[in-house]
């Protein structure tokens, strides 16, 4: 799901579950990796364990960028349900990051320690 200026409030600020947000270029090649992941797997992840999981272009979504302080990309933030910002990281980190923040953010433990529990 694409984050805009014009829908931040519909989908940050009146929304009961962890939001996961990436901020990317168009021309970043370690963003378009990210959002490769993000479109294959991440959404589907996080959507199975209560997570949204957003992507917003800062090119296209100045009013963002400049609320977030956006100075290099990509930038991932998780925003809890009661607005609070946590676990900001710049940069693309491995695959696994991302599957183990989305569980952190559901609460529900790790995706390993649930495979062998």
């Amino acid at each position: 799901m694409e984050l805009t200026d014009t829908n931040y409030e519909k989908i940050i600020k009146n929304n009961k579950i962890p939001v996961l947000i990436d901020f990317y270029s168009p021309t970043c090649g370690p963003c378009q990796m990210l959002i490769q992941l993000i479109d294959e797997r991440l959404e589907k992840y996080g959507e199975e364990n209560g997570v949204k999981v957003v992507k917003c272009n800062v090119s296209k979504n100045p009013k963002l960028a400049s609320a977030f302080k956006i100075r290099s990309v990509p930038f991932t933030i998780a925003v809890l349900k009661d607005e609070k910002f946590k676990y900001p990281e710049i940069g693309l980190k491995h695959e696994t990051y991302y599957f183990e923040l989305i569980d952190k953010l559901s609460g529900k433990g790790s995706f390993f320690s649930r495979l062998f529990t």
